[in-house]
Order: structure tokens, then sequence, then C-alpha cells
């Protein structure tokens, strides 16, 4: 469920970088934002890799993710120079591959057996419709930061929803 909402941050991220490029006069900030956030990311999927504990992460680990990753975005909302614009913008790319990562696990840790593949495959459908989504909607927004906001503050909110309890089986 929150698959969409991760990728609706990314894409709107793209048409932020855009718009404050035009906002700015800073043509090279369109490419210099989203490439600031991935590199961001590699670094913090390297470190999430080196420093995770060996026990395989919990939903809470999850949700506190999410939470940090949608404060990341927060400094994002004042006006700020282009410079500050992209050292903004690492700390909510540095927690994105973890958050993905803890996510896919949880995903493959919750499928019935057999099902695993099946349900990442449907995670990062989820993704790639939620980077359609957060780009459209980016778009007649003005692409402001608000939008992947607004879309990682949904996901944590969706993570801090208590879970539905399992149903029985029927008896036969």
């Amino acid at each position: 469920m929150t698959g969409p909402v991760h990728g609706g941050t990314v894409g709107a991220l793209d048409v932020a970088g855009i718009a404050v490029a035009g906002r700015q006069d800073a043509s090279w900030l369109a490419g210099a934002l989203p490439a600031t956030f991935s590199a961001a990311g590699l670094l913090g999927g390297v470190l999430f890799a080196r420093l995770q504990p060996a026990a395989a992460p919990r939903p809470r680990h999850l949700l506190v993710l999410a939470a940090l990753f949608a404060a990341g975005w927060l400094p994002l909302l004042a006006p700020l120079p282009a410079a500050a614009v992209l050292a903004a913008a690492v700390l909510p790319g540095a927690l994105f591959v973890p958050l993905l990562t803890v996510a896919s696990l949880t995903v493959t840790a919750l499928a019935p057996p057999g099902t695993s593949t099946e349900a990442v495959g449907w995670m990062s459908s989820a993704i790639r419709l939620g980077v359609a989504g957060g780009t459209a909607l980016a778009g007649p927004l003005g692409g402001h930061f608000a939008v992947p906001l607004v879309a990682a503050a949904l996901c944590a909110l969706l993570l801090s929803a208590p879970a539905p309890a399992a149903a029985a089986p029927a008896a036969a």
C-alpha cells in the first residue's frame, strides 16, 4: 500500500527540481537535484547495508524510517538558495533506499509461502505507479516540495495504522 506514495515522492521531486530551477534561474538545478537525491540514496543504501543489525527489520523499523523520510522533506519547504536545496535533498535521498529495502523485506516476510517474488513485483509496480502519479500531481500544483512531503507523510500515516487481524482458516 505504501509503494505508490514512495514513488510519488520521487515523481514529485523531478517536477519540483524543474520548478525550483526555473524560480531561481538555475537550469542546472533541474538535473542536479534528482542526481543529488539518487547519489544520497546510494550512499544511504550502502551505509544501511553495512550498519543494519543481524536480525531482520521489523515493521516498527519501517514506520520509523517512513517518519524520518517524511520529516526529511520539511527543510525543502523553506525558500532556499540552489546550493541549500541540494544539501536539503541529501537527507530524504539517504533515507529512501533504506526505506525501500525495509519495505521490501517486510513485504517478503509477510507474503504467503511461495509468493514473495510476486509480492515484491507488486510492490515494484506500485512504486512505478506512484512515480507517475507524483509527477502528474506535482505539475498542476506548481512543483512545490509540499507534494513529496505529503506523499511521504501519507506513507508514514498508512504504516502507523493498526494491521487487521488475520482471519482464522475456515473449518472444513
